[in-house]
């Protein structure tokens, strides 16, 4: 993955063109004067509202009189492909196909399954296309994605931003920390912070006949397709969370009526239902931020609670977009500043005073009952309250032999449990335990001045003793949510 990184920044240094301020141009091909239609290529905005990428596509489409086709593919092969990514991702496909029948575009889902599956479906699309259009993600799988296909098409590729409220190409270079972009984006957030427009294809293409695999998949036959799958099938569906736009915004309605009006009390009480649990499905792009934000804007809810929601999706997760987007490094430890490697090397041979094994942590079989709560929170359910994330990860810390083993456990067990993972939060959140847009604090064994956090302290804070019974429950299969409560 880190290759990748630093691969894809000096093909982006190299070979892009900033077409404005949420578009780039990804080659210097000409169109295709013979094209039969424009390509979206859906791979991270999987939403057919408040999509930056699909209204550039149906823009550039009635430009030219021409016709779009949206394209959204699964590969079998992915790092960390399993029942639970492939059955989420899937969840969100029937609601999409019948979204994009009513507004007249042509939508093909292909999952590949295997070796045997046809490869290159992108490349054989865009044969006929004037031109091609897809996501402009900062990291993990999507910007070599990217690479590729703009190095093997003969036609221009355009990459679109719609990650987050602010285009990431307003910020430069990358920024310090929080307080560093606030600030900044207090300044630009009103241009932003309102109504989408949603513009309307002009030629339709439903009825256009394209020699493309196409998949039909139906809530009946999600599983049954999953199985065919060569992937890991040893980490199964979420219980609890499920994917798709209209499940999002189930819980989007659920967190706004319920949960925000007191949500400057509770968003640290990881057991009670009292946080947003929206990461998976802005991870997905089944729900924009942008949405989420004004939904939070116009709710009746105290100004604090909405002030402190509007601080995380907002400021945290765009500074973690930045994070990915400007630093090449963003998934090693080379990415943490200076005063943190400094800490590390003098630190580096302190004694641990327990040491665990990847199975052990992964098993959830710590002597430490907070910890292996959070852990089988994650396990079961994809999800892990933010709370005890944060002492989940620093605890890894301290039972890893070496800051590089605690932090390629941490980064494999988040990737291939949490459903949210593999995201830009996921990175600089797993590096903020190092130290990464944090400050030095006082200094002790082990985490030298890095911050410490202690499951005997944190664990004072909420009642810890009924957010490890929650867990306990959801192993012994009671899974409603309403468990929490």
């Amino acid at each position: 993955m880190r290759a990748c990184s630093k691969c894809y920044h000096n093909f982006v240094a190299r070979i892009t063109k900033q077409i404005s301020e949420r578009v780039t141009l990804l080659t210097d091909a000409p169109e295709n004067p013979e094209g039969k239609y424009v390509v979206y290529w859906m791979q991270m905005f999987k939403r057919v509202e408040f999509n930056h990428a699909l209204n550039f596509a149906i823009q550039e489409a009635n430009k030219r009189k021409l016709p779009l086709i949206v394209y959204e593919g699964l590969k079998y092969y992915y790092p960390w492909a399993s029942d639970r990514i492939h059955t989420f991702i899937l969840e969100g496909v029937e609601e999409k196909r019948k979204e994009f029948a009513k507004r007249g575009i042509k939508y093909i889902f292909y999952l590949q399954k295997n070796e045997s599956s046809p490869k290159h479906v992108v490349a054989k699309l865009a044969e006929k296309a004037a031109l091609l259009v897809t996501d402009d993600f900062p990291c993990f799988i999507i910007p070599k994605h990217n690479e590729k296909i703009a190095e093997r098409l003969k036609i221009p590729v355009y990459a679109v931003d719609s990650n987050g409220i602010i285009p990431m190409s307003k910020f430069e270079k990358e920024e310090y920390a929080a307080y560093t972009i606030r600030p900044k984006i207090k300044k630009l957030l009103p241009d932003y912070l309102k109504p989408f427009k949603e513009e309307k294809p002009l030629v339709a293409s439903l009825d256009l006949q394209i020699d493309c695999p196409d998949t039909e998949v139906t809530s009946r036959n999600i599983s049954k397709l999953v199985s065919e799958c060569a992937i890991d099938h040893s980490v199964p569906p979420s219980p609890i969370y499920h994917g798709g736009t209209a499940n999002g915004r189930k819980r989007l309605k659920k967190f706004i009526e319920e949960i925000l009006p007191n949500y400057a009390e509770t968003r640290n009480k990881p057991e009670i239902d009292g946080s947003s649990r929206l990461s998976a499905y802005l991870h997905f792009g089944f729900l924009s931020p942008l949405e989420i934000a004004l939904a939070v804007l116009e709710a009746d809810a105290p100004q604090e609670s909405k002030d402190a929601y509007l601080e995380e999706l907002i400021v945290r997760r765009e500074l973690s977009y930045n994070f990915t987007r400007h630093n090449p490094r963003y998934d090693s430890l080379d990415a943490l500043p200076e005063w943190v490697h400094e800490t590390m090397r003098k630190h580096a041979n302190d004694k641990r005073e327990k040491i665990y094994s990847l199975e052990e942590l992964e098993n959830a079989k710590t002597h430490d009952e907070l910890w292996n709560a959070a852990q089988r929170e994650m396990l079961i359910t994809g999800e892990m309250h933010n709370y005890v994330r944060m002492l989940w990860g620093k605890n890894v810390i301290a039972w890893t032999p070496s800051y590089k083993e605690a932090f390629d456990i941490l980064g494999h067990l988040n990737n291939k449990y949490c459903l949210d993972g593999r995201n830009p939060n996921s990175y600089a959140g797993i590096l903020w335990c190092f130290g990464k847009h944090d400050r030095p604090w006082v200094e002790r064994p082990v985490f030298g001045t890095i911050r410490y956090m202690s499951s005997a302290s944190t664990g004072k804070k909420f009642n810890s003793k009924k957010y490890i019974e929650w867990t306990k429950s959801l192993a012994n299969g009671r899974f409603p949510e309403e468990t929490m409560d």
